[in-house]
């Protein structure tokens, strides 16, 4: 409230700082020539005349008799110089009322048409907004169900319509209603046994009803995907998370190897499957090799190595198994890592050396950066993308092959 008449009061005095100059100057006498316009006129008709003798209409004893009347007339009518003078006076009278009506009428109108509550209830617009956010979300939902039983009515008819309950079975998941897009899903794959991707997508459904358990019927269902096409991305993810949940991190670390070379160098999930091959490697107690396009040997021995640490301010509450990424990126230009390395909170303080051999993508090399920046961040998600509430620390901009770029996470990201 205080901010509110602050900015009125404001408004007022600037309001004033316009008028009351004007009303309170001193006196000004203004001097004006009365007979300017008819001077101008005679002028004109001065050069007319000299126009019609140039052009042969007067001869010149015409043009004496034109001009000495046109003098004459022209001294008759404005002789002397007639001076017009005027004065302002300063209204001070007026002046004085203004200074005290303008601001008393503008509270007395703004309490008569305005809302003065508004100003003590500033959550109040906020409050009605989510009240109809949900209501829209709620009508949304209610829109949904005559197209759902219109979709059941007719599969019902039609009961091989594949096609038909794989899109009932999205459109459940897509309105999160896993359970029921089960056994729409069942059915789909029943009539349609030869799509990798909606057997992925049954998997996946499955996955989720059983509280994000792929053990069991969905990891038979990746793997007959995967028999139909091995080159299948989403396959892929689900076969490696599988594997990593049951310690199989042999077979992890082929499902993430090959995921990794199917994905576009653009992909946005890239950084984390990178990261999660890292754990993969790390929770079998092998070392990463290098890859075939990574870093040459002169190349391997360069990085940037140092120490990252949690502030002592954080560390409370901070859940020992959540996701800590650390990774080099380009001071200059495009954020996406040039290296990373995956670890988690009870690793730290943690002793990291980032060089080619643990690169995303070959063509971007962190021995090629002129500057990286080093950043150590808690995913409490653990997403690679930074989210609000996760933890964050970031070093300076250096070189692409320091050495003890130390990097301390003291900052919540909003």
């Amino acid at each position: 409230m205080l901010l509110f008449w602050v900015v009125v009061i404001a408004m007022i005095v600037a309001t004033l700082a316009l008028i009351l100059p004007a009303l309170l100057k001193p006196n000004k006498t203004v001097t004006t020539d009365a007979n300017a316009e008819k001077r101008a006129i005679f002028h004109q008709q001065f050069d007319e005349i000299e126009q019609d003798k140039a052009n042969g209409i007067l001869d010149a004893a015409q043009y004496e008799i034109a001009k000495t009347e046109l003098e004459r007339r022209m001294l008759d009518e404005i002789g002397t110089n007639n001076v017009l003078t005027g004065s302002s006076k300063p209204d001070r009278m007026l002046a004085l009322i203004l200074l005290i009506v303008l601001p008393l009428a503008s509270i007395f109108i703004y309490y008569k048409i305005g809302s003065p509550a508004a100003i003590s209830l500033p959550n109040a617009a906020q409050a009605i907004e989510a009240s109809q956010s949900a209501e829209e979300q709620s009508a949304r939902a209610g829109d949904v169900e005559p197209l759902l039983a219109a979709m059941n009515a007719k599969l019902a008819q039609n009961p091989a319509d594949g096609k038909g309950w794989a899109l009932l079975a999205r459109t459940y998941v897509e309105l999160g209603r896993t359970s029921d897009a089960v056994p729409a899903y069942e059915k789909a794959v029943k009539i349609i046994p030869n799509d990798a991707q909606l057997l992925a997508d049954y998997a996946d459904a499955l996955a989720v009803s059983n509280g994000y358990n792929l053990a069991g019927k969905p990891t038979e269902l990746v793997n007959q995907a995967l028999k139909l096409d091995p080159h299948h991305i989403k396959s892929l993810l689900l076969a490696a998370a599988a594997a990593t949940n049951r310690k199989d991190y042999k077979q992890a670390i082929v499902y993430w190897q090959n995921l990794q070379k199917e994905l576009p160098a653009d992909s946005d999930i890239a950084p984390k499957v990178k990261a999660s091959l890292d754990e993969v490697y790390r929770l079998a107690g092998v070392k990463a090799p290098a890859t075939a396009e990574s870093a040459t040997p002169a190349e391997a021995t360069q990085g940037v190595s140092g120490a990252v640490k949690l502030a002592p301010a954080l560390a409370a509450n901070i859940d020992p198994a959540a996701t800590v990424f650390v990774y080099a990126r380009a001071a200059q230009g495009a954020s996406m890592p040039l290296a990373i390395e995956r670890i988690t909170v009870k690793d730290l303080p943690y002793t990291y050396h980032l060089d080619d051999s643990k690169g995303l993508m070959p063509a971007n090399k962190l021995s090629q950066a002129a500057e990286v920046v080093i950043v150590a961040r808690i995913s409490k998600t653990g997403d690679a993308k930074p989210q609000a509430g996760d933890l964050q620390g970031t070093s300076s901009a250096v070189k692409p092959n320091s050495s003890k770029v130390d990097v301390e996470i003291n900052e919540l990201l909003k």
